[in-house]
Parts: structure tokens; C-alpha cells; sequence
């Protein structure tokens, strides 16, 4: 739970003092205290609540804040009934350790407070239980008959009968757990979220009600509720079956590998947004590419292995310059007899002909899709 989501609560009545700015932080646990010195006591996230019994000058102010921020505090709630008003000691305290801090109304318990954090807590306890028992079923999608695809997505709460939507999501920038944001952000009424990932990058099926475009909206506008949080993510088509949806997360993850080289806080790819052959094989399987390129270069490879020869790369330089003959043997310091026994010999290897554009673009896209796979591991 945020701080900004304890303040929007109009239950609990919190006033932000200062700190604005790291609303975003995590609250692991309400610990109320009036010890003048309480981080012995204190954990990392811990939102503390105080009723400010401790406060004799504005000196106590700087030591009870010194606690706070060397404990990794999330925040702090104050009550008034004690000190009757707030000590502006304790805001320049708060304000020059950057740390957030509430005022709770008058008639505002403390054990409301806590409840709510508490609760918020165990919430998050099954969440993560639940982000497990999704993981097993990403982990296997794809591999497993469409009948056990859906006796786990039951399971989990999902309905197998309704349309699914696949993203995978990329944690360019921030600190943010992903799962825990996605499953906050997108929930809504008439659809179920089955979340997995890491920390850093989350998979998601949004089964129900949802499309492409209101998915990339919510995107953008959960990134924008959270300074520092940057995203690339990939978005499938809508899955109508179940047996649909381990090709749609593979069409999720190479958009997500797509959009990782966009610009801006949210970058965000799909199918729908391919326009270039770049984009149409980044977002084929490594394994395909790979396959594709062997077929047609894994002759001309070889025999450049073989001979010390450069016949690979004066294809390249030969199809980048549109078939130019002098061009090419400009690029590469050779006479032009000399390139076209090179380009013969390449024909020769490949079954291809420089003559067709039919081969010469297979001979290209076997090239470039080397490229799209550069960084990809092996299977």
C-alpha cells in the first residue's frame, strides 16, 4: 500500500503536511509510538503514528525525525489531542529529511489507521500467494492442452469462456513492483487479472472486458499516477480460446522487446502497431529467425568459416547499396570481377539469384533477422 492510497481514503481523514513528492512509497506496517527515539524499534516502510508525548522543544523534533529517516520510515501521522497544535519544528524536521508527513483529524483513532494498513497487508500476503499460483500457469502456457489452460485459469478465478488479452511489461525506470501496480491499476468491474512477473517486469492476462487501445490508456495513465515509474510494454490481439493464448503472450513479449527501444515514459507495442520489417521480425520467435537465416546464409557462413573469405558481408554491403555493382566494390576495395565471382559464388551456395527480387528480399530479411536475434540466448 502507497501513502498516496492511505490519503485518498476519506474514511480515514489524513491531512499531507509535506512530502508530496514521495507519495509513492510503500507502507509495510503501522507502528504507533511515542518514544522520543523509537528506531530500534522501526522497520524499512514502517508508517509511524505518534500522538507526540515526546515533545518537550523543538530539539526533541530533530532527534524524533532522525529515527524516522535512519530507519527507512515511510511516513509520519500525527494526533493533536496531545500537543493541541502542530510544531512547526517538527514540519522543517520533516520537510529537510524528505519525509511525508499526515495530520489525522481530531476525532481520528489510530486504530482505524492501523486496521487499514494491517488489512491492506494481508491483502498483499494472498496477493503474492496468487501471483505463485499464476506463474504456474505462464510458465506452462502454450505447452499444455487447452483443457488444463482452463482448469487453471478456474482456479484462479478467471473464466476461461471469456476473451483474454496478454501483456508483458517492462520496468524501464523507478522502483515499483510491477505486479503489485498492474493488479492495483488495471483492476476493474467485469474483468480478472492473472499477474506474474518479477519486480521488474510483470506478465499479465486481462480476461473480460478489455481492448488494446483502453489497455494502452490505462497504461499511460498508471504511469502517470506514479513520478519515476517508466514502462515498454507489448500488448496481444484479443484471445478468443484458451488455445490461443500461448501465442498470444509470445506476441506480448516481443512487443514489449520491441517498445523497449521507444522513447518516453510509456512505450507501448503491439501487432497492430507494426510498419516495418524491423518490427515484423522482433516480433517473431528467436528460434523461427534463427531457423529462417541458417536456412538460407548457414552455406555462405560456413564457407566463409572455411576460407577466410567475406562473402556474408559483401551480401550485405551488395543488397544495402540496392544491387549497385560499383558501389559495392567501392565499399569493399575490389575490382568488379572481382565482386561478381564473389556474387556468384554466394548464388551457388544459397540456390538464390540477384536478378530476383523475391531472393534478394529473402536474402535481406535472412540478414537482418541475425540482427533481431543478436541478443537472444540460444535455446
Amino acid at each position: 500500500m502507497r501513502l498516496a492510497d492511505l490519503l485518498v481514503r476519506d474514511d480515514l481523514r489524513l491531512t499531507l503536511i509535506t512530502g508530496a513528492d514521495v507519495l509513492d512509497r510503500e507502507i509495510r506496517r503501522a507502528y504507533p509510538t511515542d518514544l522520543p527515539d523509537p528506531r530500534r524499534y522501526l522497520r524499512s516502510g514502517d508508517l509511524v503514528l505518534t500522538s507526540g508525548v515526546w515533545y518537550g522543544e523543538p530539539a526533541d523534533c530533530e532527534r524524533f525525525a532522525d529515527g524516522l529517516w535512519a530507519s527507512d520510515a515511510a511516513g509520519l501521522v500525527v494526533g493533536l489531542i496531545v500537543l493541541g497544535e502542530l510544531p512547526g519544528a517538527l514540519v522543517k524536521a520533516c520537510e529537510s529529511r524528505r519525509l511525508p508527513l499526515l495530520l489525522a483529524a481530531p476525532d481520528q483513532s489510530f486504530g482505524a489507521i492501523t486496521e487499514v494498513v494491517t488489512a491492506e497487508g494481508f491483502a498483499a500476503e494472498r496477493r503474492g500467494a496468487e501471483r505463485v499460483r499464476a506463474q504456474t500457469l505462464l510458465d506452462v502456457l502454450g505447452e499444455i492442452p487447452p483443457g488444463e489452460v482452463s482448469a487453471h485459469m478456474r482456479l484462479l478465478g478467471a473464466d476461461p469462456g471469456l476473451p483474454t488479452t496478454a501483456m508483458v511489461v517492462f520496468r524501464a525506470g523507478g522502483e515499483h513492483d510491477l505486479p503489485e501496480v498492474l493488479h492495483a491499476g488495471l483492476a476493474r468491474k467485469g474483468r480478472h487479472l492473472i499477474v506474474g512477473g518479477s519486480p521488474g517486469e510483470a506478465t499479465v492476462l486481462v480476461n473480460g472486458r478489455a481492448s488494446r487501445r483502453s489497455l494502452a490508456d490505462e497504461l499511460r495513465a498508471l504511469v502517470a499516477e506514479r513520478p519515476g515509474l517508466s514502462i515498454a510494454a507489448g500488448i496481444s490481439e484479443v484471445a478468443a480460446s484458451v488455445a490461443q493464448l500461448g501465442e498470444a503472450l509470445e506476441t506480448a513479449r516481443r512487443g514489449m522487446e520491441s517498445a523497449r527501444g521507444g522513447q518516453g515514459p510509456v512505450s507501448i507495442m503491439s501487432v497492430a502497431d507494426i510498419a516495418s520489417f524491423d518490427l515484423l521480425l522482433a516480433s517473431l520467435p528467436a528460434s523461427v529467425r534463427r531457423s529462417f537465416r541458417e536456412h538460407l546464409l548457414g552455406p555462405v557462413v560456413e564457407y566463409d568459416a572455411r576460407h577466410g573469405s567475406e562473402l556474408l558481408r559483401t551480401l550485405d554491403i551488395f543488397l544495402e547499396t540496392c544491387g549497385s555493382w560499383q558501389r559495392t566494390a567501392d565499399e569493399l576495395y575490389v575490382h568488379v570481377n572481382t565482386l561478381r565471382y564473389r556474387m556468384q559464388r554466394i548464388e551457388e551456395l544459397t540456390g538464390r539469384r540477384m536478378s530476383s527480387m523475391r531472393d534478394r528480399t529473402d536474402l535481406y530479411l535472412a540478414l537482418r533477422s541475425g540482427q533481431a536475434a543478436r541478443d537472444e540466448p540460444a535455446p
